[in-house]
């Protein structure tokens, strides 16, 4: 079986992780790790999109328009390309255009979770 549901039970967890360590530690759990991860399954994946709209719902139920917003003002899942971890060579070169690539990815990935999660209807 296809865990499509499995937002359901990240939800549940988010609310636990809110209760337990605060708000900020849920919504990058939430969002972050997993609706960002879930939206890029979706895209190659009818079913995983048809699940989309409802864990929208469910995301806007646990945290307020406001909080979704500060945090995905700041939101990004990679860390900017630090080349002095790196020799001067090919390996700089194919490793920085890796990191453009993830970059753009993610930044895409956060740029249609906004537009889904701060969008004034239901998901």
């Amino acid at each position: 079986m296809k865990s499509l549901k499995i937002w359901i039970e990240q939800c549940e967890a988010a609310r636990a992780i809110e209760d337990e360590f605060g708000t900020a530690k849920a919504l990058d759990y939430l969002i972050r790790e997993k609706f960002l991860n879930f939206l890029d399954a979706a895209e190659d994946d009818p079913e995983f999109r048809a699940e989309v709209p409802a864990f929208i719902t469910e995301i806007k139920r646990i945290f307020e328009r406001w909080q979704l917003v500060e945090y995905l003002e700041r939101a990004r899942q990679t860390e900017p390309f630090d080349p002095s971890v790196y020799d001067e060579d090919e390996e700089t070169e194919m490793a920085r255009q890796d990191d453009i690539r993830r970059s753009a990815r993610d930044l895409l990935l956060v740029e249609r979770a906004k537009e889904y999660l701060l969008d004034d209807g239901d998901g």
